[in-house]
């Protein structure tokens, strides 16, 4: 306590703890603000990579994650040993097919216009029921041709699937831990006065 005026005066490791603390509240939040824009365009969950099918190599993504029955990215990069620049000619099928349950057949063709990044080709659809199914891909070019599979569980997103939850959670760990220490604080205060 200050002799001069009756005040307590703050400890200073009590004041930078708490102050480490505030801005770590602060600089959360705008970092998860920029999550999305990290995650945005094509890309996704890598499901097979770099698949040879002739000259070209071929790697696939998949958007959402988890995979949900009402919307589905399938995402194409296809490169071809040798050429520069997205391969001309080729023809690329999406195929979905459920394991078991319900669900239709599906087949799609990727194209570089449904894709938000030039460089990949691309389907979108919706899968039309949860449950395990099957993706085929199959690329026929010039420079060679070939087919891959791959499983997908679709499931809805559930309580952890709405950003504002994920968001509170984080934060919510974090408000305890400023409380806490802001509590920490002003016992050091308290008890340094007597």
């Amino acid at each position: 306590m200050d002799q001069t005026s009756g005040r307590r005066t703050p400890h200073p490791a009590g004041a930078l703890r708490l102050s480490g603390a505030l801005l770590l509240l602060a600089i959360l939040p705008l970092g998860l603000l920029l999550l999305p824009l990290q995650i945005a365009g094509n890309g996704g969950m890598l499901r097979l990579a770099n698949l040879t099918m002739g000259e070209y190599r071929v790697s696939v993504y998949t958007d959402p994650t988890p995979v949900r029955p009402d919307t589905l990215d399938v995402s194409i990069l296809l490169i071809q040993e040798g050429v520069e620049g997205v391969p001309e000619g080729v023809e690329i099928l999406v195929r979905s097919r459920p394991l078991r349950g319900s669900g239709a057949q599906q087949e799609l063709r990727a194209t570089r216009e449904l894709a938000d990044d030039p460089r990949y080709h691309a389907a979108k659809f919706g899968l039309g029921a949860e449950g395990p199914w099957e993706i085929e891909i199959e690329v026929n070019g010039e420079a060679g041709r070939g087919s891959a599979t791959f499983e997908v569980i679709a499931r809805e997103p559930g309580l952890l699937g709405h950003p504002a939850v994920v968001v509170l959670l984080i934060l919510l760990p974090l408000g305890l831990a400023g409380w806490w220490l802001l509590r920490m604080e002003r016992r050091e205060a308290g008890s340094g006065s007597g």
